[in-house]
């Protein structure tokens, strides 16, 4: 459910008010519109928010990498070092490009890990694009020191971390982009969209320029009259999800309050335990619908997770998240060592996944609703304690 969880009235009137006006697509028409435009205030929203010099909202989180991808320029043969656990649209971004996933390794922030990443640049890497993963920020002062050693851009793949920070700053706003998304499984929603966050004016407009059929926009010349810049295609957000995606960024801090408070609630009272929860680099930042553990061995995750369905609450092993993680995808997998435009793509079978499979086998979640009552939380406790006990047998 996420973000719908936390609809009200005000979405309700939010999409009324679009309605009623006649006002569903985001450009021209700009005498009959009485200077709304919501998609632009949800931009701006998003802008005063993160600090942000530009946003452009988009069709959904996978065109967001997309156009970050396109912006940046990469091309048929270039490389894009990223991480084996994410969701898949990462990866299809890089290949929309016909440029060649690198998958990297990740640590037990469950995002990439910049020890792994010098190896993998090669004189075809473009892009680096980090996957803030499942609500927590990856290490950025080593990745960006990487990136800034070799002249490479990152891109952060933020659209799971909506909100979330890196030592004060908003993820995101870190590289020379980075990318929301608002979908329903998003802990912030507007049905589907996105959004590419940049402080370079050269990449806005191209961005701008290629998500809707290569227009250049004007608030005074009239859709259609004001020139293109060259092709493009069609990831525009309508008026109604920007009118909801003003209503979402308004919400956000109350729901990610509530988030933490319930994960605060679990880690406090299993803290005698001895369990140990996933690392974070900014745990006041975090954004995560999940209670992540990581157990002393893979055996060890087995046996804990035996034990909380058996309490009543069971956990999900993270290795066998097919929605998630590189190793599942037989379409990947298929596309190993194949010719790229010229660049021969490395081998994406499941053995070269083996440090991040270590990580992954020994993660346990447990899924989180924004809205937890104490005979919720406390279900998990249970589960917890009784998995801590069935380990130290």
């Amino acid at each position: 459910m996420a973000g719908a969880e936390i609809f009200d009235n005000r979405e309700i009137e939010a999409i009324k008010d679009v309605i009623e006006r006649r006002m569903i697509h985001r450009y021209g028409s700009h005498s009959a519109r009485n200077g709304q435009y919501r998609v632009d205030e949800f931009e701006d929203k998003a802008k005063e928010i993160t600090g942000a010099k530009y946003a452009l909202a988009v069709a959904n989180g996978t065109a967001s990498l997309i156009l970050a991808l396109k912006g940046l320029g990469i091309k048929p043969g270039d490389e894009v070092i990223t991480s084996p656990f994410t969701f898949i649209a990462t990866i299809e971004a890089i290949i929309e490009c016909n440029a060649v996933p690198v998958l990297g390794e990740i640590d037990e922030t469950l995002s990439l890990d910049p020890n792994c990443i010098e190896k993998l640049i090669t004189e075809k890497t473009k892009a680096i694009m980090p996957v803030h993963m499942f609500g927590v920020a990856a290490n950025m002062d080593e990745i960006m020191a990487i990136a800034n050693k070799h002249n490479i851009p990152v891109v952060e793949d933020a659209c799971e971390v909506v909100g979330g920070t890196y030592k004060g700053r908003y993820l995101g706003t870190l590289g020379v982009c980075g990318t929301w998304s608002f979908d329903p499984n998003k802990t912030l929603t507007v049905g589907e969209g996105g959004m590419v966050l940049t402080d370079r004016e050269d990449l806005y407009f191209n961005m701008d320029c290629y998500h809707d059929h290569g227009h250049v926009h004007s608030k005074i010349i009239e859709r259609g009259e004001e020139g293109k810049s060259g092709f493009g295609v069609n990831y525009r957000l309508s008026e109604v999800q920007g009118a909801l995606g003003l209503v979402a960024l308004d919400k956000m801090q109350l729901a990610l309050g509530k988030l933490r408070e319930s994960k605060k609630k679990i880690l406090d009272a299993v803290a005698d335990t001895g369990i140990k929860a996933r690392p974070m680099h900014d745990s006041d930042g975090d954004t995560a619908t999940h209670a992540i553990f990581m157990m002393p061995t893979a055996e060890d995750a087995k046996i804990f997770q035996k034990a909380t369905r058996e309490a009543g609450r069971g956990c999900d092993i993270i290795s066998e998240n097919t929605w998630h993680y590189a190793k599942h995808w037989r379409a990947l997998n298929d596309m190993s060592e194949k010719d790229f435009f010229g660049t021969k793509a490395p081998s994406y079978a499941p053995e070269s996944m083996a440090s991040s499979d270590a990580v992954l086998s020994r993660a346990v979640m447990f899924g989180l609703n924004i809205c937890m009552d104490d005979a919720s939380i406390n279900k998990i406790i249970d589960a917890v304690r009784a998995g801590m006990e069935a380990i130290k047998k």
